[in-house]
């Protein structure tokens, strides 16, 4: 009888210990589960709103932007874009409507200047500004601002422009007359100057700010005028509004360098006056940003400026779609192979105005 006893107490006993022993391992597996799970979503329940100042179809930096945007929605996270469409009113409005239902708030446009005050307000929200560098950045370490070697890039179309150019007067087109644009213009010169050196001729740049990043006619009356000035290639730094010029190219018996997106692609009606683009992937850096914070959250790069250059694919130049006629002779192209071969390399130094 004592036998049996201490038998069914040991059976017992083994029998808790295997109940407890097998709950845990399946609180175990669920909770493994979980994170798995979490690991393989990626972050992808993060939710990003983008505000641009201005209105998409530019063709140019709103659009690219907003490429990036789509990239990520096709990917699974929950993305939106929000047009403030030039009115000064929305932009305070839209950025923090966009903070009280997002994780990550991108601005894009110069005009989103109040983005380090709504950033202060909402601490728990990442803000990334695209092209503009906050004077105050150090303060606000709940956002970033990308910078992009604007100027790099416009020097090899400057190269472009000063030994394409028959003239010897190339010219620039931008949208605002502001530290980022005037970025790009001095790099253009410094590149249209050098190619004309380098051929044993003095290239002049002229120059005309547009006021505007929508008024293609503003844009138009800008290539005008450079044109009369003796432009015979114009670099359009100035968003939707110098598409003008680029569709009133061929009336002015110039060719234009296009700007943000390979606008021989974009703007394929206009594809045979234009040279090449200078390209800015803002849509890239949106989405590296975004993934990068997904995997890692202590990755984002706050207070800090995020630097988006050649060496991490965000500025390139391009010369139109793989079916259309390349118009830059192989000779300048191979030129241009050098001339970001020292870039790289640290020989090349190009001005800048920031």
């Amino acid at each position: 009888m004592i036998l049996r006893r201490m038998k069914m107490k040991k059976f017992i006993s083994l029998t808790l210990v295997a109940v407890m022993v097998l709950s845990m391992s399946l609180f175990m597996a669920s909770c493994g589960g979980d994170d798995k799970e979490a690991g393989a979503d990626g972050g992808k329940d993060l939710r990003i709103r983008c505000v641009i100042s201005t209105n998409l179809g530019d063709q140019s930096f709103n659009d690219s932007a907003n490429a990036g945007i789509k990239q990520l929605q096709e990917e699974g996270f929950d993305a939106k874009t929000v047009e403030c469409k030039e009115d000064p009113k929305l932009y305070e409005q839209n950025l923090r409507s966009a903070a009280d239902d997002a994780d990550i708030v991108i601005g894009v446009g110069s005009e989103l200047e109040m983005i380090g005050t709504v950033a202060d307000d909402y601490p728990e929200v990442k803000f990334v500004w695209c092209d503009i560098v906050d004077e105050k950045l150090k303060d606000h370490p709940n956002m970033t601002c990308v910078s992009y070697k604007q100027n790099e890039g416009s020097y090899l179309v400057g190269w472009v422009a000063g030994k394409m150019s028959k003239s010897n007067v190339v010219g620039f087109i931008g949208g605002e007359n502001i530290p980022v644009i005037n970025d790009f213009r001095v790099g253009f010169e410094q590149g249209a100057k050098a190619a004309g050196e380098d051929k044993g001729e003095t290239v002049k740049v002229v120059k005309s700010f547009t006021n505007s990043w929508s008024d293609t006619n503003a844009g138009a009356e800008s290539g005008q005028t450079l044109a009369s000035q003796g432009a015979d290639i114009i670099f359009c730094a100035a968003g939707g509004s110098g598409n003008g010029a680029i569709m009133k190219a061929k009336e002015l018996g110039i060719k234009c360098i296009g700007v943000d997106q390979d606008q021989r692609i974009t703007l394929k009606k206009y594809a045979d006056d234009i040279l090449c683009s200078m390209v800015k992937q803002v849509g890239k850096s949106i989405v590296d940003i975004v993934k990068d914070y997904a995997e890692d959250p202590e990755s984002f790069p706050g207070a800090k400026v995020f630097d988006a250059g050649m060496d991490g694919g965000y500025v390139d130049v391009v010369y139109g779609d793989k079916d259309q006629e390349i118009l830059v002779p192989e000779d300048i192209r191979a030129e241009l192979d050098e001339q970001i071969k020292n870039l790289k390399d640290g020989k090349l130094k190009v001005d800048t105005a920031l």
